[in-house]
């Protein structure tokens, strides 16, 4: 619902990337000045506090009306892992501009923003991160009336899960599903309401690609 638009939904930045662009575009025909600034996992991060290690170039600007401005992430870290991905969030807050028409009358400007994720990808990692969802192994267990899919990703990329279903025959037994960093494990719990896991051999999931597509495969528990 934004005016203002990226048209990624996700930054890949490779380490030894200079800087990496990110384009936007201003679909209103109305300006805004758009904020931007990284966070490590703060949701409620301001620019003020920002503790990514990149900056933005420019970070503070406007964009006219049906115009596009591209914006440089430029990392300024050091010390990260180089056997895997870490992340951090590029915010963008959309800010409109004051009506002067109705000056007299009460307003309120509501500022949006909105979060995406940055991969900073080092070259060490071992494989492609099209070998994500072999590297997946699954396991499952009961625990009272709920079931319990562990997840454990072996790959050095983080696996961006939107769905995930231990197959009992042809029934879906769905979990919910959320994303799992690399070299580590998830636990989710079986959706409310969901049938018995019992017997099921196979999981079918659908994970995230670099481009924003959904890759769907399946894999046998364990």
């Amino acid at each position: 619902m934004a005016s203002v638009v990226m048209l990624n939904t996700r930054v890949i930045y490779p380490a030894d990337a200079a800087s990496k662009t990110v384009q936007l575009t201003n679909n209103d025909n109305i300006p805004y000045v758009m904020q931007m600034w990284v966070d490590i996992n703060n949701p409620a991060s301001t620019p003020e506090n920002a503790d990514g290690p990149f900056v933005t170039v420019p970070a503070l600007f406007r964009i006219e009306p049906n115009a596009g401005q591209s914006v440089r992430l430029i990392f300024t870290g050091s010390g990260l892992p180089q056997d895997r991905e870490s992340i951090f969030y590029l915010n963008s807050a959309q800010i409109p501009p004051k009506n002067v028409a109705n000056n007299a009358e009460n307003q309120m400007l509501v500022v949006l923003r909105n979060r995406l994720k940055v991969f900073y990808r080092p070259k060490g990692i071992v494989g492609g991160p099209e070998d994500i969802a072999s590297q997946l192994r699954f396991s499952l267990k009961q625990q009272g009336a709920q079931w319990i899919l562990t997840v454990s990703n072996d790959s050095g990329y983080y696996a961006s899960f939107i769905h995930a279903a231990a197959m009992v025959g042809n029934t879906p037994v769905l979990f919910k599903a959320d994303m799992v960093a690399p070299k580590s494990q998830a636990s989710w719990v079986s959706e409310k309401r969901a049938s018995s896991a019992a017997g099921a051999q196979k999981i079918k999931f659908t994970l995230i690609n670099d481009y924003g597509g959904h890759t769907q495969a399946e894999a046998r528990l364990n």
